[in-house]
């Protein structure tokens, strides 16, 4: 599964800095150091030290930045820069959740409003992080990210780690983090992940379109990855069903409910098994090894669980014009109504 982007973690450094707050400083160190790294992309693919993949996918980078731009999206001074680092992650997230309901324990800054994650540029802060949380009580997932946008606040570089995706994953990716520094809600985690998985899914396939490739192979391609996506997604909240009905079952005692969680979690893993042939090459093996609990299904739900939505309005109701459904996101996203109440008023 294609680790995941993440969005604000350097705006922390922002939010008041104090030399007693060793967690805003370890961010703020991190920031600094992967600016510090930053070498211009155009210097980079120059150098004849260059591995030539690498210089083929920062040349990519650059054709998706300006692809961007054609498209409305504020892409800043971002990804103008590369960052090589000494690590397979630019920094590693920790979601928490309850360990009998499906909420997932928020923190909240300014600017970047309430997250359900928190991030840390060292792997070892982020065990530590992770290992409290579980002593704590609840169920707790780490995993590495290789981008996340800070919406503009800094000239964010693309960091080595990302560099390791397939072609249209490194292009939706500059799109996805695009979309957060144009559009984005503070505190609504579902609606700006949502939102900027929903654009980057519509104009990658518009991105190889332009660069000619073949239709039909586009649509192949692009129709075999959806169903897979729609598979993993259908199993996914087949288990949280299951598992809301286990959560809400409060008359039976701890011990019962916990049990009929471990036993949902196992028939999940089953289901995938099962259904493993369908994905082809589009498999979730990795997801589906790990011991699974609440803050998977969480960290799930954070970007797709309100994508369906988002796509409905842009196909449905705004017939696939990506340009006027990136108007209207952006009053949604500035409303003080609720977006889902302000996202039923949209209109072209």
């Amino acid at each position: 599964m294609v680790r995941k982007t993440v969005t604000g973690l350097a705006l922390l450094a922002l939010a008041g800095l104090t030399a007693c707050d060793s967690y805003l400083m370890h961010i703020a160190r991190g920031q600094n150091d992967l600016l510090e790294r930053a070498r211009p992309i155009d210097s980079v693919i120059q150098d004849p030290t260059t591995p030539s993949e690498t210089a083929e996918k920062l040349a990519l980078v650059q054709e998706a930045v300006a692809f961007s731009e054609y498209w409305g999206l504020d892409v800043g001074d971002s990804y103008q820069s590369f960052s090589q680092l000494d690590r397979d992650a630019t920094v590693w997230t920790v979601f928490r959740a309850e360990k009998l309901a499906m909420n997932a324990v928020v923190n909240c800054w300014p600017i970047a409003g309430c997250v359900p994650y928190q991030g840390y540029f060292e792997e070892a802060k982020a065990e530590t992080f992770l290992q409290e949380a579980q002593a704590r009580g609840y169920d707790a997932y780490m995993g590495g990210v290789d981008a996340y946008a800070t919406l503009g606040w800094f000239p964010d570089p693309i960091a080595s780690p990302a560099l390791d995706r397939s072609k249209t994953s490194l292009v939706e990716l500059v799109i996805h983090e695009s979309v957060h520094n144009t559009i984005y809600r503070p505190g609504d985690s579902e609606f700006n992940e949502a939102l900027a998985n929903t654009i980057a899914f519509a104009l990658v396939k518009e991105f190889w379109a332009a660069k000619g490739v073949d239709t039909q192979q586009l649509e192949t391609f692009f129709a075999e990855r959806d169903a897979a996506r729609a598979l993993f997604f259908g199993l996914v909240n087949e288990a949280k069903m299951e598992l809301e009905e286990v959560y809400a079952a409060t008359e039976l005692a701890e011990s019962v409910r916990l049990q009929a969680k471990a036993d949902a979690f196992a028939r999940l893993k089953q289901r995938y098994q099962a259904l493993r042939p369908a994905f082809g090459g589009y498999n979730y093996d990795g997801f589906f090894n790990r011991e699974l609990n609440n803050a998977h299904m969480v960290s799930i739900g954070t970007y797709e669980n309100a994508r369906p939505e988002l796509e409905a309005v842009l196909y449905d109701r705004f017939g696939g014009n990506v340009r006027r459904f990136m108007l209207a996101m952006a009053e949604v996203a500035a409303s003080d109504e609720a977006w889902r109440v302000a996202l039923a008023k949209a209109r072209p």
